[in-house]
């Protein structure tokens, strides 16, 4: 799946779900400074887990990774079955 796809989904879900209705984010917005605390985090995880088939290991639950949407992404797509 195309990177740029699931940051969209990404990006669609935390600005309808997780964020203030005037809050908006890119793909390089810093998560933690527009609100997204730790449960927040699982919300999100839940969504990832849900919406692209993955399942993320604890090894990879680390700060960087949820910095930004693109560390999410980058995430998802390094977990999906056809990543090489």
């Amino acid at each position: 799946m195309d990177t740029n796809i699931i940051i969209s989904e990404i990006k669609k879900y935390i600005e309808n779900n997780i964020l203030a209705e005037a809050v908006q984010v890119n793909a390089d917005t810093n998560l933690k400074q527009v609100g997204i605390d730790s449960f927040s985090t699982v919300e999100i995880i839940l969504f990832i887990e849900r919406r692209f088939g993955v399942s993320i290991p604890d090894e990879k639950l680390v700060p960087d990774n949820f910095k930004t949407i693109q560390a999410l992404a980058s995430t998802v797509v390094e977990l999906m079955p056809d990543a090489s």
